[in-house]
């Protein structure tokens, strides 16, 4: 990917509109619910930053070395490759959190700075951006995706079209939270359909908030690799992951 962060006016455009937003209607921190900002310096420090040279170089999980982890071995992925930015825990869970389900909409754009920052860094050639789908029942509990606001952001911060009809459910499935990761797997199933006029050789980039076993990444990777997709990445802000203690 040759272009970078801020390429799009519509971005810079997004950007001035946050900062708009922010001016008539100050926010809290994500993290530490610290007033006047989104993010504050002190959660940015305390979150554990994914070492992408100390990862599986498919899944992203971290790890010692860069070799294929156990899992990939064993059960080569449909992605080609999926990273994330920080640990799951502390600061960046509770913005998170806050993002999903208190309506704190504006850490969508916050966020998809960081991802975009490492898209650039990871060089992916991608044709176009989508989303994870939201299920219609917990998208009408929440009134909107907070996946597909990251998105649309990471969109126009790496200057990429966004195709949030690429992929879609094809049935309604449980919350994975709380579920082994046999549970997962089998929760998501065969729960997702590509659209090939879309998906059909393209490089193509999925973004979605966390990843705990990447179930749903690899189900909706599958789905558009069955459409001859070429590739298929994944990204997300977080991942769940229980890190050895040195």
């Amino acid at each position: 990917m040759q272009d970078r962060l801020g390429g799009s006016p519509a971005y810079q455009l997004l950007h001035t509109f946050w900062m708009a937003v922010d001016w008539l209607y100050p926010p809290q921190c994500g993290g530490c619910q610290r007033p006047g900002i989104r993010w504050c310096a002190d959660c940015e420090a305390k979150t554990e930053i994914i070492d992408h040279d100390l990862i599986c170089p498919i899944c992203g999980i971290p790890q010692a070395g860069m070799h294929p982890c156990v899992e990939c071995q064993a059960n080569k992925p449909s992605y080609k490759a999926m990273r994330s930015w920080a640990v799951y825990q502390g600061a960046i869970r509770g913005a998170i959190r806050r993002m999903k389900y208190r309506s704190d909409m504006g850490l969508s754009e916050t966020f998809a700075q960081y991802l975009s920052n490492l898209i650039v860094m990871l060089d992916w050639p991608i044709d176009f951006v989508t989303v994870v789908p939201l299920g219609q029942r917990r998208r009408k509990e929440r009134g909107y995706n907070q996946a597909d606001l990251l998105a649309r952001s990471v969109a126009l911060a790496i200057n990429r079209p966004y195709q949030p009809a690429a992929i879609k459910r094809r049935r309604e499935t449980r919350s994975q939270v709380g579920l082994s990761a046999i549970e997962r797997h089998q929760n998501v199933q065969d729960a997702f359909a590509a659209n090939p006029e879309i998906v059909g050789r393209k490089n193509i980039l999925i973004v979605d908030d966390v990843t705990t076993t990447g179930a749903t990444m690899n189900e909706c990777s599958r789905a558009c690799m069955e459409k001859n997709a070429k590739n298929v990445y994944g990204i997300t802000i977080a991942r769940a992951v229980i890190l050895e203690q040195p």
